[in-house]
């Protein structure tokens, strides 16, 4: 669904429609600023303004810091930590510069988006988005004041199921714009959930509550991360589903 103002097209994804993948979804903005997010997220009466303000400066895209809601499930809390624990430390005014940030909770330029998926006819990712957006000169950043707040999300196999495609989507473009080779992919494989949980581990042990709940929600996370890699070395074996090379986002 969309809801458009004179500043920004908010799009949210939706367990329906005619792709279960929400980047497609994200292709359809309009405004001059798009800020994205999720039925699965719950965000402050600031979000908006703290996300524009930084475009205002200068900015590509911005996002704010991730929380869990309340009353969310151990199966929630896997999937927070699988795909957002980079993101839970609140910085104390514009982080400028970092390598990503989580783009179903962010605001970013209009045009830059557009000149994207016009290159491209599979959506977008923001992970091949981000890549062409630093070699173009362009500039992520984590503010503060727009905190987003994970709650409950899709039933876990339904989740299984997404963290296989968007697997699968990241082999085939990563041996097709050669970023790793198939047998890398391949070989990685087995080890893949167990660098992610190591990874994550290291983010949260410092905090009792994030750690604890890691800790409960480990076994989940560990098969949602076996999902995303076994989708990866089968997109790297099977070439698809993977678009065409984009062209690099102009500056």
């Amino acid at each position: 669904m969309s809801v458009q103002s004179d500043r920004a097209l908010v799009l949210a994804r939706h367990p329906y429609g005619e792709s279960s993948l929400v980047v497609h979804l994200w292709t359809r903005s309009t405004g001059r600023v798009v800020v994205l997010t999720t039925g699965h997220f719950v965000v402050g009466p600031t979000w908006v303004e703290s996300l524009t303000a930084a475009l205002e400066e200068g900015e590509t895209g911005a996002a704010g810091r991730m929380d869990l809601a309340k009353e969310t499930s151990v199966t929630d809390w896997a999937v927070f930590y699988l795909r957002y624990s980079e993101f839970l430390h609140e910085p104390e005014r514009i982080e400028s510069g970092v390598p990503g940030i989580p783009a179903d909770n962010a605001a970013y330029d209009g045009e830059a988006i557009r000149r994207f998926v016009m290159a491209t006819d599979d959506g977008f990712w923001e992970v091949e988005f981000h890549r062409q957006l630093h070699a173009a000169s362009g500039s992520l950043a984590i503010v503060s004041g727009a905190t987003a707040s994970y709650g409950r999300s899709f039933p876990f196999l339904t989740i299984a199921a997404h963290r296989y495609q968007h697997g699968r989507h990241s082999g085939a473009w990563r041996v097709s714009r050669k970023v790793r080779s198939v047998p890398a992919v391949v070989a990685a494989f087995p080890l893949v959930p167990f660098a992610l949980a190591a990874r994550t581990w290291r983010r949260v042990r410092s905090t009792p509550v994030h750690r604890s709940r890691f800790l409960r929600a480990l076994p989940l996370f560990l098969v949602l991360a076996f999902m995303w890699a076994f989708g990866e070395a089968v997109g790297a074996l099977s070439g698809s589903p993977v678009s065409r090379r984009p062209s690099p986002v102009p500056a």
